[in-house]
């Protein structure tokens, strides 16, 4: 059976018990707008690049690429976006990677690819796009690798360099990009077997994801 709770022990409770006092309330109220201030300043620093860099490939710029069978060699442009509030220089682009050698501007099969971009050290202003380009000879075909491949972007930070990887879509081989469900290709994968002579045809169309 409930034990029922007598009146006279109801009478004597007290119905602020556990109730925070004015100086408790007015301590956790300021602890709460200090949080809140913290986290504001902490996301607007993020934000500001100051201390990292933003940047992202923007999609509203047009860019191009060149697989070229003859000498082996890959080259895209990729349009970067500075999506930070400060300015900051870039001062390298593009890294080696398996079967791939990165090859600089100069490089006379760089030039043939009419591929080009601008050529670091340069400053990206806040909300500004620049394009970039980068070029790898295939030293092995097979080793190219098949997963995600970004970008490397390196900007020049009061304590160092910052690397930053920049994705790009994969593209996809369909009849007049129609095809159902087609398989995926990472971009440096589908260059570098083009250029390998290993891909498809030069005359059947390519679309990005």
């Amino acid at each position: 059976m409930e034990q029922m709770v007598r009146d006279e022990v109801w009478e004597q409770l007290d119905p602020r018990a556990g109730a925070l006092g004015g100086k408790q309330r007015k301590r956790a109220a300021a602890a709460v707008w200090a949080a809140a201030v913290l986290l504001g300043a902490g996301v607007a620093v993020d934000y500001s690049g100051v201390v990292r860099a933003h940047l992202a490939r923007s999609a509203d710029v047009g860019t191009g690429g060149a697989a070229l069978t003859t000498s082996k060699v890959i080259a895209q442009e990729v349009a970067v976006e500075n999506t930070g509030w400060t300015t900051v220089r870039v001062v390298g682009v593009g890294q080696d990677g398996p079967g791939l050698r990165l090859l600089g501007s100069a490089d006379p099969d760089v030039r043939t690819s009419g591929v080009h971009g601008a050529q670091p050290p340069f400053d990206l202003h806040p909300g500004q796009t620049k394009t970039v380009a980068v070029a790898y000879r295939v030293t092995d075909c097979e080793a190219v690798p098949a997963g995600a491949f970004p970008v490397q972007i390196r900007v020049d930070r009061p304590w160092g360099t910052q690397t930053i990887g920049i994705s790009l879509p994969q593209v996809y081989d369909g009849a007049g990009g129609t095809a159902v469900n087609p398989p995926m290709t990472e971009w440096q994968k589908d260059m570098a077997d083009r250029a390998c002579g290993l891909g498809p045809s030069p005359a059947a169309p390519r679309a990005n994801q």
